[in-house]
């Protein structure tokens, strides 16, 4: 098949068959629903959740493709560097199904990838420098949406499901609706500064901008709400990359002044109000309402102040000290620079950094009945041991890792005297040293090097508006990059998704209209790119993706079909929807685990017996399989295997009984 045998529908339909305006309010709005729609489903954490998004995504990329609609500009050479290296980790994490312990959760890791090479790919193929901006401003308000329904859920708790209250994975008063994790609902807050922070000040209406600012404050609300102090880190490193990119900071000032007085006010309000603050439960009526009206009243007035100073900037001529050169902010630049240097000299001669790493090594920070405490603590709440064992994991397999996924399984066997069940390490890069080896580790570093480092190099050298927007997105990566380095923020799925749409915005710069050469790229008009240009690889790929998405997902389909049967007691309709998820993915351990619990309460013995063991061999690191045998053997009278089966658990979590036992 060659370029000429795809038929160009881009000249059936005519390049301007859609009205810009309807191609910009087009993009807006998928931004905005895409960001909402998985930040309310639990963000998208769920494997079927992210993976329906994941098949929508590619299917639009595999028939833009085939059509010749797509893409819409010409992908700059750095955007098929990044893809290439995207799709080589997920093709290394791929490929190591031949070593992992567990063929399951590694592809569950597969199928994650391609969701996320899908959306970074439709981005890429979709967004034209016309469309970039209001891309940033869909997502920026879709964050800010999902904000501000996390604080109401605190709020207004009638107005939301009863496990908006206490919804999170241990039990807590701080805000982790609507992911379950607080940690995790702050860091998107974080990631959301950024692209809001830029409507509030760049916006090309007086309407815009006024929103915009009072946008800022619930998403500060929500940020303050969690207690995350990973999500105050990647907030101040969104915020100063926004700042130090970004050009003319001084006419921006005001509108930080206006936020950072109305978040001082929120936050006053919050501390004086411990039940909010504080509570698992529902507050009183009194301190929340109190509460919402006090928000409301920040939020108009923020608004209002907003759109008084837009007004007076363009009636009131600067005066010329505020004009700042750009030899002057340079100057700026190097002395704040300096003044840090000095600053970290300071603490490393005084000793102030070894106090620092000590308290860092601590387990967790010293618990007071007041949850913003925490946030004087540098106190690892565990991560230093988590990296610790990830560490000893990677270097006893440098080159390709235990697998992807199954760190889970390593930190149980190596945790030592800790007793914690955990399932990530609570960092993207030495969970991705751990699980894909050196290799794995430089592919997907130098994805998200190539992205932040070549976006704040393209918006120092970019101009106006185009340097704006590069400084938006580059801020946002940085943001995630940060919390990344300290959560399991890839695993929520809605949080590497703006990541993956923001770092083609990056790119997007570097567009040029599809079917035109750029003049500086005389190697685009090659033999080679005529015969195979590169949009002809996306359809196999889009193939593969969709494939590697949907047998993961479909079993997972099929299993918690089974489950849902159990609970209705229709055990024959659970056996059949366990086979099925074994008949679609035959490697994977669950299926034959729901098999064994099935017949188990079947009173089939040894059907249950048999499954277990071939749960086992797909999955012998898992210690909840052996645990699950114990009982089985117990029941055919076997009280040697069955002794068998409790000790290789106690070997695979040798503290896994204290958790009980407590």
């Amino acid at each position: 098949m060659t370029a000429q045998s795809i038929p160009n529908w881009r000249e059936l339909l005519g390049h301007d068959a859609l009205p810009e305006t309807v191609r910009r309010s087009l993009v807006w709005a998928v931004a905005v629903l895409l960001s909402v729609y998985l930040g309310l489903s639990g963000g998208g954490y769920d494997i079927v959740v992210r993976s329906e998004v994941g098949l929508v995504i590619w299917w639009f990329v595999l028939l833009g493709v085939l059509i010749g609609a797509l893409p819409r500009a010409r992908i700059p050479r750095a955007g098929w560097i990044a893809t290439g290296l995207l799709a080589g980790f997920l093709i290394w994490t791929w490929i190591g199904l031949s070593w992992s312990s567990s063929h399951e959760l590694t592809l569950d890791d597969v199928c994650r990838l391609s969701t996320y090479l899908g959306v970074f790919l439709f981005g890429l193929c979709v967004l034209t420098p016309e469309t970039t901006r209001p891309l940033v401003n869909g997502l920026g308000c879709g964050i800010a949406i999902v904000a501000a329904a996390a604080v109401l859920s605190k709020l207004t708790p009638g107005l939301f499901p009863a496990s908006a209250q206490g919804n999170s994975f241990y039990a807590t008063g701080r805000l982790g609706y609507p992911f379950g994790y607080p940690d995790g609902v702050g860091e998107y807050a974080a990631l959301g500064l950024p692209l809001v922070l830029y409507a509030a000040t760049s916006a090309r209406t007086l309407l815009g901008r006024a929103l915009g600012t009072a946008a800022l404050q619930p998403l500060l609300l929500c940020l303050a709400m969690t207690v995350s102090r990973g999500g105050i880190l990647a907030a101040v490193v969104g915020i100063v990359a926004f700042v130090a990119l970004v050009p003319e900071r001084i006419p921006r000032l005001p509108t930080i002044t206006v936020t950072a007085i109305g978040i001082t006010a929120l936050m006053l309000a919050l501390l004086h109000r411990p039940d909010v603050r504080d509570s698992i439960a529902a507050a009183p009526a009194g301190e929340r309402h109190s509460m919402l009206a006090i928000l409301l009243v920040i939020v108009a007035a923020a608004a209002v102040a907003q759109a008084l100073l837009v007004i007076v900037a363009r009636r009131v001529q600067r005066p010329r000290w505020l004009h700042v050169s750009r030899r002057g902010a340079q100057a700026v630049a190097a002395a704040l620079v300096l003044l840090m240097a000095i600053v970290v000299v300071v603490a490393i001669t005084s000793g102030a950094t070894g106090k620092l790493w000590h308290d860092f090594k601590l387990w967790n920070p010293p618990t007071n009945s007041n949850e913003y405490f925490r946030l004087f603590s540098v106190a690892g709440s565990h991560r230093y041991q988590y990296w610790q064992v990830a560490w000893k994991a990677f270097t006893n397999s440098p080159l390709h890792g235990i697998g992807s996924g199954t760190f889970q399984y390593y930190w149980n066997a190596h945790a030592g005297r800790f007793a914690e069940k955990i399932v990530n390490a609570h960092s993207l890069w030495f969970e991705t040293l751990a699980e894909t080896g050196i290799v794995g580790w430089l592919l997907l570093a130098g994805f998200f090097a190539l992205i932040t480092i070549g976006g704040a190099v393209r918006a120092l050298r970019a101009t106006g508006g185009e340097r704006t927007l590069l400084a938006t997105s580059t801020a946002g990566m940085a943001a995630f990059c940060a919390a990344a380095s300290f959560d399991w923020i890839w695993q929520i799925g809605v949080v590497p998704i703006v990541a993956m749409l923001l770092a083609a915005v990056t790119l997007a710069a570097q567009h040029h209209p599809a079917g035109q050469p750029a003049a500086s790229k005389p190697r685009a008009s090659s033999a080679l790119r005529r015969w195979l240009p590169p949009r002809l690889l996306l359809v196999p790929a889009a193939a593969l993706a969709m494939l590697l998405i949907a047998i993961p997902l479909a079993s997972t389909v099929a299993l918690n079909a089974s489950q849902k049967a159990v609970r209705g007691g229709h055990l024959r309709q659970a056996l059949a929807d366990a086979e099925t998820a074994q008949a679609i993915e035959p490697g994977a351990a669950s299926p034959y685990a729901q098999q064994a619990l099935v017949l188990e309460q079947a009173d089939d013995i040894s059907g249950a017996a048999a499954a277990i063991k071939r749960a086992i061999a797909r999955e012998p690191s898992n210690f909840q399989l052996w645990l699950l045998a114990d009982p089985i053997a117990t029941a055919q009278d076997r009280p040697r295997e069955a002794l068998f089966d409790y000790q290789r658990a106690l070997t695979l979590f040798p503290n896994y009984p204290v958790l009980y036992l407590e």
